[in-house]
């Protein structure tokens, strides 16, 4: 296989991102800082963009800037409250309910239709790790919407730094039997390459596009993301990503198979 690998790109670049899409989040590993960074990148881009998620949403860092906020439990007729948002300030965050200080709940999958037809784009974080780096999906995860057209499946390279365990690894015992180590061992590239393929490939929605984001690419990080990318394209996954979404002025790089 010829991989050929670009450099340079921004974000929604990277990932493809344009006008009509409803792209969901999942896996672990950064997925709150890719979905306000990437919303911010499309409205920059002079798009209107919905930011949500389909199961909880955390309060962003200190740094990261959050659209405006749209409680729909709050709102009378909350459509017609993130109509006139998204007219005024250009994106809009929108939730079910507060659920306490730092943590927001998330919409019913059904809701995804009519907030598309209010937006250029839909960013949704549909998936849960409770900031861990490394995780597998149980069987009732992610919480992906029918209208998703790209699904970003995140890993933090972080966890290449880790062992195998509780402290950074969500649903320690999948990823375990994924891979076929144990808790407690290193994480190696086969760890999250097993976790990637076998856990979450065969929950894609059909209609939707993948890419792996391999997060927290640091300069030290870097021939390991290309390396675990390489892996990753070998064993099926349309294409890879690397970079920080920490730093969004930062390049990202995508890896993807040559046409033969």
């Amino acid at each position: 296989m010829t991989i050929a690998i670009d450099s340079g790109l921004g974000l929604a670049d990277a990932l493809s991102v344009g006008k009509g899409d409803v792209v969901s989040l999942v896996g672990a590993g950064g997925k709150t800082t890719v979905l306000y960074a990437l919303t911010a990148e499309l409205q920059r881009q002079g798009l209107s963009v919905v930011a949500t998620s389909t199961t909880h949403l955390q309060m962003p860092m200190a740094a990261t800037t959050m659209p405006p906020l749209v409680v729909v439990g709050e709102e009378d007729n909350w459509l017609t409250t993130v109509k006139a948002r998204l007219r005024r300030y250009g994106s809009v965050t929108v939730i079910q309910d507060r659920e306490r200080g730092d943590k927001l709940g998330g919409v019913d999958p059904v809701m995804l239709d009519p907030l598309r037809s209010l937006a250029d784009c839909v960013v949704i974080e549909a998936d849960g790790a409770r900031g861990r780096c490394l995780k597998a999906p149980a069987s009732h995860e992610p919480v992906i919407p029918d209208e998703t057209t790209l699904t970003v499946i995140l890993v933090g390279l972080d966890a290449l730094d880790h062992k195998l365990d509780a402290e950074h690894v969500h649903r320690l015992e999948i990823v375990a039997s994924l891979s076929g180590t144990s808790p407690g061992m290193e994480v190696t590239d086969a760890v999250i390459a097993a976790a990637i393929v076998k856990g979450y490939l065969p929950k894609i929605p059909k209609g939707s596009r993948h890419i792996v984001l391999l997060n927290k690419a640091a300069a030290a990080r870097l021939k390991a993301a290309e390396r675990i990318g390489e892996r990753l394209l070998q064993q099926g996954v349309s294409e890879v990503v690397f970079g920080e979404a920490i730093r969004p002025n930062e390049c990202f790089y995508r890896m993807r198979p040559e046409a033969e």
